[in-house]
């Protein structure tokens, strides 16, 4: 069983791994900066959490020397696409160039057989894709500086496989959704981007949620995007950090469930689950927003043997309405009162 550093594990995906690695037997230890974390969602996992940035390169150091790490698993990252693009310089020094830190720091630390690493990266490094589904070999053409600040560490992480004994598993994640309300996780962004969350708020608000674009060449002129549970992620996360400690090659893999649902789908998802109307407002398409971004996960079923089990997408926005409920009772985390039949 392996010593595992959990960097960003404060945030929405790293902290839904942190009970399966302790089921899994492992040792998990959180580093996270809290800029955009919760300690809230670690508490719950009795896992230590240091407090630190990735740039702070000796505190890095002690902890992985005092917690003899074995892997590391990547969360830590900026991941808003619009505030990439007002704020380039802050994305490549989070998410390249900090995280280029964390890599030298576990090279250094055991040169001989460093940590190996899972990478949580991102479709945003396909762009808008000329053939769906998705495959890894698909072409990586990010159109914006968050997307291109995760293909410049799959970069990076290549080639250090190549210069030093290091192995690595990148997984590049299409939408993830839900929540797992049970254990007190769920998603905590602010502000918050990701579509799900937003249709659930503007049930209980009333405030319209925005539809960027309803004229693309889909069936109800929404975009459809690949919805992935983010416990679905949490044990490919695991699966992944199994076959590196089996000895695994440095790979990739894209997760999500070769399934579509547009915007409108999902609208109507949440009110047919939540009882109320969801009010909408139409606007234009955001630029290089592909109409769809479907997953060919393929590869992750046949060597990581990872199947989605909680991702059909009644079951997303019920654990995402589940969660709404539960957070305002999170110190630290709540909102409002939330009422949902």
């Amino acid at each position: 069983m392996a010593n595992v550093l959990v960097t960003g594990g404060a945030g929405y995906v790293g902290c839904h791994v942190l009970g399966p690695l302790k089921q899994a037997g492992h040792h998990p230890v959180v580093f996270d900066d809290l800029s955009r974390g919760f300690s809230e969602l670690v508490a719950p996992h009795g896992v230590p959490l240091v407090v630190g940035a990735l740039a702070d390169r000796a505190l890095l150091r002690r902890v992985l020397d005092q917690n003899q790490i074995d892997a590391i698993l990547h969360f830590a990252a900026l991941a808003y696409v619009g505030e990439s693009s007002e704020q380039p310089d802050h994305y490549y020094q989070v998410n390249t160039v900090d995280a280029l830190g964390l890599l030298q720091e576990a090279v250094a630390y055991r040169p001989e057989k460093p940590p190996a690493v899972v990478f949580s990266s991102s479709c945003a490094v396909f762009g808008v894709p000329p053939v769906l589904p998705i495959r890894e070999l698909s072409p990586r053409v990010p159109i914006n500086p968050y997307g291109r600040s995760k293909l410049a560490l799959e970069w990076m992480l290549e080639d250090l496989a190549r210069q030093h004994r290091f192995t690595s598993v990148t997984l590049r994640y299409f939408n993830a959704a839900g929540a797992d309300h049970q254990n007190g996780c769920g998603e905590c962004h602010a502000p918050e981007t990701h579509l799900i969350p937003l249709a659930i708020q503007a049930a209980i608000d009333g405030v319209p949620l925005s539809i960027h674009g309803d004229d693309f060449e889909t069936p109800d002129g929404t975009a459809i995007r690949d919805f992935i549970h983010v416990r679905d992620l949490a044990s490919a996360h695991i699966a992944a950090l199994d076959y590196l400690i089996a000895g695994g090659f440095s790979t990739d893999f894209n997760l999500g469930t070769g399934r579509g649902h547009s915007v409108l789908e999902v609208v109507h998802c949440v009110e047919r689950l939540s009882q109320r109307p969801v009010p909408i407002r139409k606007g234009p398409r955001r630029l290089g927003d592909p109409p769809a971004l479907i997953c060919d996960a393929s590869k992750a079923r046949q060597i990581l043997n990872w199947i989605p089990h909680y991702s059909g997408l009644d079951r997303i926005v019920a654990d995402a309405m589940a969660w709404e409920r539960q957070r305002q009772a999170i110190k630290g985390l709540g909102r409002r009162a939330v009422v949902l039949s």
